[in-house]
């Protein structure tokens, strides 16, 4: 680990030396609140996360902040890689019948839904036997069956994709292989051509011969973020074909910027690729950080995730 991604909330702590959290006993807490609030550093394919029990927040009493308030304010903080432990967003984790509820967000503290965020939780829940090998998540209004494999591959399957402005949501017409932006850069003006869909998150698909460099990535990803077409902000996702079935992402998340993964971006670029070849199958999506595999048997059925998780560090964060 390099002294940057050393969490100063650590406070001299040895990840070979974590602490147990009574969480994990299924006890409440027994150390005072300012022991810190435990976490796990979790990461999939590049997009990492602090993940804390929802629990171990407490009830708040009357006249203290809600825990939405409480987790929204965490993901500001813990997420920020000077001052906090670094992340893509935090996740939150809780029991809920034979489920588990998954809560992500963002850096900026909105709430959103999380394709790898699926898969670290998966990771953690399963390793700490709150479930065994086949369980669901509930993840915003969805529930998502979640297989994990013995050699560490998980599996999570999502509804079909929706390309409807509604659900997207999107101002307008639907977009598909149609002009998606509009507008000015670098002082001319520029069109370009792909789709917007969900699965599960809003996402801006730009298929391209070769993935854009920093000049325009930087330039043009946020413009099209906060596009007034996009109530609810969008992703965006470049795409290149590698070859037939294989793709390559570049990926700038809505509140969040560029970063190393996004499950929810590749299956989307995933189903829209599959979409234009009339086809179903399963594709591998290259991220900067990692490959996962998306499968659909056509572009109109439930979309099969499948990689990998892991458990980077744990520790206390001192609120």
């Amino acid at each position: 680990m390099n002294p940057e991604s050393t969490p100063p909330s650590l406070k001299g702590e040895a990840p070979s030396e974590p602490v147990t959290p009574k969480s994990l006993e299924g006890e409440a807490p027994s150390e005072p609140q300012s022991a810190g609030l435990p976490f796990w550093k979790m990461e999939a394919i590049g997009n990492d996360f602090p993940l804390i029990h929802i629990e171990d927040l407490g009830t708040p009493l009357p006249g203290e902040p809600s825990i939405d308030f409480q987790l929204a304010e965490l993901a500001v903080r813990m997420s920020d890689r000077k001052f906090g432990i670094g992340g893509d967003g935090i996740l939150a984790v809780a029991k809920e019948g034979d489920a588990v509820r998954l809560r992500m967000f963002n850096p900026d503290g909105t709430e959103d839904f999380c394709g790898n965020g699926l898969r670290c939780a998966a990771r953690h829940v399963h390793d700490i036997g709150w479930v065994g090998a086949t369980f669901v998540l509930k993840h915003l209004d969805k529930d998502v069956p979640t297989e994990v494999d013995p050699d560490g591959n998980i599996r999570t399957t999502l509804p079909a994709a929706s390309y409807d402005p509604d659900k997207v949501p999107l101002i307008g017409r639907r977009i598909f292989n149609e002009t998606v932006w509009a507008g000015m850069d670098s002082g001319m003006p520029l069109s370009l051509f792909g789709s917007v869909l969900t699965t599960g998150s809003t996402h801006a698909i730009i298929p391209t011969t070769q993935l854009p460099e920093d000049d325009t990535f930087f330039s043009i990803s946020p413009k099209i973020e906060i596009d007034p077409q996009f109530p609810q902000r969008t992703s965006v996702i470049w795409r290149q074909e590698v070859e037939p079935m294989h793709l390559k992402i570049r990926i700038w998340e809505r509140g969040v910027g560029e970063t190393q993964g996004c499950g929810t971006g590749s299956s989307a670029a995933a189903i829209d690729y599959l979409r234009r070849a009339n086809r179903g199958g399963t594709v591998l999506v290259d991220n900067p950080g990692g490959t996962i595999s998306v499968s659909a048997e056509t572009w109109e059925s439930p979309i099969m995730m499948e990689g990998v998780a892991e458990t980077v560090y744990k520790g206390r964060y001192l609120r």
